[in-house]
């Protein structure tokens, strides 16, 4: 089974529809979003869906907190989507598991690549004059919305991949967004001019890492 589109966002509510467009044939059933936001992926979803959000919102269906086990019984869900969410809990570690823990079938997760963010700053300035590190800066007043750990995409897809298979759940695919084509040829090449011969160039300049975990069968 391939997950692929061609759809593009740039915000939150087209971020669901790239997740609908990308993921729609195992969105089915029973499905679960933990940290969800405003849940914007239910319009896209089809009527017989049962589609649950999870996280501290007043208006998430479950109420819980992401740093402790989630107050959820295990195999409850046909799928599992923590979606940009992992990077903000201290227990990291721990709610993977916890997603492995609560999905029958399949979890979707997505992580940034804090490395890329932080080289393009450098080459194309701040993120925000009073923010200059989207997320990794130490602003004079404590911040609302901060990442708790500093990665990169190789990283990312390590901790999934390994962490996966703790669980009994094998990667069914792995992917990154950003550069393509001859882009990306060429700042590979660039940058392996510059950058020590251990650090990957795709470390450096790739996007957002996403993958689908299936369960093992029994």
């Amino acid at each position: 089974m391939k997950f692929e589109t061609s759809f593009v966002f740039t915000n939150r509510e087209q971020k669901a529809e790239y997740v609908w467009r990308k993921y729609q044939s195992i969105l089915k059933n029973h499905i679960l979003d933990v940290g969800a936001d405003r849940g914007a992926l239910k319009s896209h979803l089809p009527g017989d869906a049962e589609y649950t959000t999870c996280g501290l919102e007043p208006h998430h269906d479950v109420r819980a907190d992401l740093e402790e086990p989630l107050p959820l019984p295990a195999n409850e869900y046909d799928c599992v989507l923590c979606l940009d969410v992992l990077e903000h809990v201290d227990r990291i570690h721990e709610l993977f598991d916890e997603l492995c823990r609560i999905s029958r079938r399949y979890v979707i997760v997505s992580l940034p690549n804090p490395w890329s963010s932080f080289l393009r700053n450098l080459f194309q300035g701040y993120y925000a004059k009073e923010q200059p590190t989207k997320f990794y800066g130490l602003p004079t007043d404590p911040p609302k919305d901060r990442h708790k750990w500093f990665f990169s995409a190789s990283e990312a897809k390590r901790f999934i991949t390994e962490r996966g298979v703790r669980n009994q759940f094998q990667v069914a695919q792995i992917d990154e967004m950003g550069l393509k084509g001859f882009r990306l040829r060429v700042y590979r090449r660039l940058l392996s001019l510059v950058v020590h011969r251990t650090v990957r160039p795709d470390d450096l300049v790739g996007e957002t890492v996403w993958a689908v975990l299936e369960k093992n069968s029994d």
